[in-house]
């Protein structure tokens, strides 16, 4: 009898839509709706919901900002002995 109360329960659960929208990434529930109604390639909707790739950028075309510095003679020895002594 208890077994039968918890289906009945269950089944009155209604799927979860998030409320909450994030700038990047993630399927909100309209995207998941018009996603699942598969429109057809000419339909503004599916334009969308793609994206155009954006570019690879290798290391060398990083600005200055954002590329690594480099390593010192110290720090070079530090990762060659293979981290800090070990614990005793």
């Amino acid at each position: 009898m208890a077994a039968m109360a918890t289906v009945r329960a269950w089944l009155t659960v209604k799927p979860h839509i998030p409320m909450i929208k994030f700038r990047k990434g993630g399927i909100t529930g309209n995207d998941l709706r018009a996603t699942q109604a598969a429109p057809s390639p000419s339909d503004p909707a599916k334009a969308r919901l793609t994206a155009p790739p954006k570019p690879i950028l290798e290391d060398w075309q990083l600005p200055k900002k954002y590329q690594r510095q480099p390593l010192s003679d110290l720090e070079i020895e530090y990762i060659n002995y293979g981290g800090p002594p070990p614990m005793k």
